[in-house]
């Protein structure tokens, strides 16, 4: 291990130890990184994120942030990347073979500091707390930059993804992340053209949809925990913002997040006339990753009256398209050609 590399990690290790201890103590919080100065960054999660010179050495975690990292030409900057939900596009496949890859999960803190980052990308909040990589104020303490992607902002740094409020996710956030971090990365240009390429993909859509009826339209999926139930993804989700984008209206658009538990008896009361099922959770599942619980929703004689159930009108599609990144232009395309099959414009 390179003496840089050793001398990092040791740093890291004994600043954040130093943190957790004084913080279970009841001693004084570890000192806040020195703010850059004025005009010289963006904010971010209610921190200052420098623009100066392009970090080097990019940790990415969860599929959007490190896609993100991608499609900002960066992919050859990354050192290591976390937790894939579904293959990455194609287009990043090279780039993302090379850096290291924790498949299952997520790294310890000592993992990720032997790869001597200056800068870490996360697409959830789960990667900045204590018990994971440290609070952005702990990681930069020890000199590594960081980004959080702005729907998952929790209310104070080191708060978990339970933590965060929930509020429906505009595409206008995911833009921001874009700009955001195509400026940090030193590739702005290159982010103004992917988001003008997302609005562009999203208004044709949008356009070929307006006049067509708008189907109610379920996304569901297996409980996070690996129980026997479903969730679904409701309305402070980008998810539901697809939906409407892609031209079908969200049935449950009164429940909130993505963790709520539902029944069989609550799917009925719904009535959708589409159900989409994510697949999830791993770098080589697809969307026939969701094959399971889809024949599990057709099996069920207590859904047979649902339109979605009844018409066969139940689709897989992947995880990352409704994550909040650079997939969710094409994911609003997908899920239209899926809502509207035959449709002209599509």
């Amino acid at each position: 291990m390179p003496s840089r590399v050793r001398t990092l990690a040791a740093a890291g290790a004994a600043a954040l130890t130093v943190a957790v201890l004084t913080s279970c103590a009841g001693g004084p919080p570890a000192a806040p990184a020195p703010p850059p100065e004025a005009g010289a960054g963006v904010e971010n999660c209610g921190r200052p994120v420098p623009v100066g010179a392009p970090p080097q050495r990019i940790f990415a975690a969860f599929q959007n942030g490190i896609e993100m990292v991608h499609a900002l030409d960066a992919g050859d900057r990354l050192v290591g990347t976390a937790y894939l939900d579904n293959p990455i596009l194609a287009e990043f496949a090279a780039d993302q073979a090379r850096p290291a890859y924790f498949p299952e999960e997520y790294p310890s803190r000592e993992e990720v500091l032997r790869l001597d980052p200056d800068f870490v990308v996360s697409g959830f909040t789960g990667g900045f707390t204590t018990e994971g990589l440290g609070t952005r104020t702990e990681l930069a303490s020890i000199g590594i930059g960081s980004y959080l992607f702005t729907p998952y902002c929790p209310p104070a740094d080191g708060g978990a993804q339970a933590d965060v409020v929930a509020a429906p996710v505009p595409f206008d956030e995911v833009y921001t992340d874009i700009t955001d971090l195509g400026r940090i990365l030193g590739r702005p240009d290159l982010a103004t053209q992917r988001v003008d390429a997302m609005r562009t993909e999203i208004a044709q859509v949008q356009g070929a949809v307006a006049p067509l009826p708008r189907p109610r339209v379920a996304v569901l999926n297996r409980l996070a925990s690996g129980g026997a139930g479903l969730r679904v993804f409701g309305a402070d989700d980008i998810a539901t913002t697809i939906v409407e984008a892609a031209g079908g209206q969200q049935a449950f658009g009164d429940v909130s997040g993505r963790q709520t538990q539902v029944g069989a008896e609550e799917i009925v009361r719904r009535n959708p006339d589409v159900i989409l099922v994510p697949a999830c959770c791993s770098a080589d599942t697809g969307p026939e990753g969701a094959q399971p619980v889809i024949d599990g929703l057709l099996a069920d004689p207590a859904l047979a009256s649902v339109p979605a159930v009844r018409d066969g009108r139940i689709a897989g599609i992947t995880f990352a398209e409704i994550s909040p990144g650079v997939r969710n232009a094409d994911a609003v395309a997908n899920v239209a050609r899926i809502l509207h099959p035959g449709a002209q414009g599509l």
